[in-house]
């Protein structure tokens, strides 16, 4: 029960990390936005985070997919591979979101490798 909850208070820290990346992007301050974004992902790669309940992988997800964005955007590299899969998993899980569109280029970078060729 007390990791749940650190594990929620660390996702509530990524987002507003995320939040700060969506802000950034909307002022065109792409590079700021990506290390936001790396930020969140960062936060959600500690130990004690459990990525699969439902505020770490919203966080997850589209702090991912904000980086994919913006990096393909930029000509770098985004996520790397664990953020790429975990993201790939949650967004399969539900069918009707938004972000399914992004299947296809996650899948993409996995098959490349999140560390390859862009």
């Amino acid at each position: 029960m007390l990791r749940a909850a650190r594990s929620y208070l660390t996702a509530l820290r990524a987002s507003r990390f995320f939040g700060r990346a969506v802000q950034l992007r909307a002022k065109a301050r792409n590079t700021e936005a990506m290390v936001a974004a790396r930020e969140a992902l960062a936060v959600l790669s500690q130990a004690h985070v459990i990525r699969t309940n439902p505020a770490e992988a919203s966080a997850l997800t589209c702090a991912t997919v904000l980086l994919e964005e913006i990096a393909q955007e930029l000509h770098v590299l985004g996520a790397d591979e664990r953020d790429i899969a975990d993201s790939l998993a949650c967004i399969r899980g539900i069918p009707e979101s938004d972000l399914v569109a992004w299947i296809p280029h996650l899948e993409w970078r996995l098959h490349k490798g999140a560390n390859g060729a862009l």
